[in-house]
């Protein structure tokens, strides 16, 4: 158990994130131009065609998480009226294709298992489940792209979204106009980092209290809240920051595969007819739960390594970075103007 565990929780290697301001880009123009680009990769693939629709949705959906990441971060701001009017617009739209996406989790975590104990079963176990949860998947898909208030909808709200991203005003002065503005500053993103920070201990100190799929989905959310308010700061600090957002990447992975098979164990007990096999239906929920266990473990492993720090503790070294990036910045445009 502790050998699983630890390669679970196992160290991740070093990349780049594309979500993130570029080395001098200012924070307005920087997230307008995020803004716009996530909502662009997020509209593309319902345009590729049908046979990558489930993809398409994929892909949709974790745009719109990095969208959702991004407003939280400048909360303080935009304010609490335009962030939850976006919020909620961009949630909803997700929701519209969420049980698509769900349908097709549900195959890749019964692959899993049959992948994780194949050497250990019989030769075609759990063949039949998989089969039935494909077909399952392919119905939901089939409907959803059939349906004139899914697919349409979705594009339409995207789009819509992105016409007022690339309206935002960054000019520091906009929020005597507007309401609202985008000025370069660390004040601008630290209470939103802070927050995110925060929110995300407590849950994980609530999820393993209460150990309910739910209060751990929860907490994954802010974790991926979390990673991409940090993979947009990443010029601060690439070395340190790139270094955190993969270690939320790994919790979130981890936690994304548990809320997957707990969804698989609550489908399995309502619709006993899609593992109609008594025998392995219990082997499945057994192996399931098991790996569940294993994963948990992990999350909490690596978990323990981003909240030992308090959501201060946080703010301030960001902030310091902020000052040190700033201060490289202007120190290179007076040597390049002199």
């Amino acid at each position: 158990m502790i050998q699983a565990t630890d390669r679970l929780a196992g160290s991740v290697v070093l990349a780049i994130p594309t979500f993130r301001l570029l080395p001098g880009e200012e924070l307005g123009p920087g997230l307008k131009r995020l803004g716009v680009e996530t909502i662009d990769q997020a509209i593309q693939g319902f345009y590729d065609g049908e046979e990558v629709f489930g993809e398409a949705v994929h892909t949709a959906r974790k745009a719109m998480k990095r969208v959702r990441a991004m407003l939280r971060l400048i909360r303080h701001e935009i304010g609490d009226r335009v962030y939850g009017f976006e919020n909620a617009w961009v949630r909803d739209t997700a929701r519209l294709i969420s049980d698509v996406r769900a349908s097709a989790v549900l195959v890749k975590g019964a692959e899993e298992i049959r992948g994780l104990y194949g050497p250990l079963l019989a030769q075609g176990t759990f063949d039949e489940v998989i089969e039935r949860l494909g077909a399952r998947r392919d119905r939901m898909e089939e409907r959803a792209m059939e349906d004139p208030a899914v697919v349409p909808k979705v594009v339409s709200n995207l789009e819509r979204a992105r016409s007022r991203y690339q309206s935002w005003p960054t000019d520091p002065d906009a929020k005597s106009v507007y309401g609202m503005g985008l000025s370069h500053r660390y004040e601008a993103v630290g209470p939103g980092v802070r927050a995110t920070h925060a929110r995300g201990r407590q849950e994980m100190v609530a999820a393993y209290q209460g150990a309910s799929a739910t209060s751990f989905h929860k907490w994954r959310k802010s974790v991926k809240y979390l990673q991409h308010q940090l993979e947009i700061l990443t010029p601060l600090w690439p070395e340190m920051i790139i270094g955190m957002a993969l270690t939320l990447n790994r919790i979130a992975d981890l936690l994304g595969q548990d809320h997957d098979l707990a969804d698989l164990l609550q489908l399995l007990a309502d619709r006993p007819d899609i593992c109609p096999n008594p025998v392995e239906r219990s082997m499945m929920s057994a192996l399931a739960s098991q790996r569940r266990s294993d994963l948990q473990t992990a999350s909490r492993i690596l978990g323990r390594r981003i909240y030992t720090e308090g959501p201060s503790s946080l703010d301030v070294r960001l902030g310091a970075y902020w000052e040190s990036m700033e201060l490289a910045r202007t120190t290179r445009f007076a040597s390049l103007s002199a």
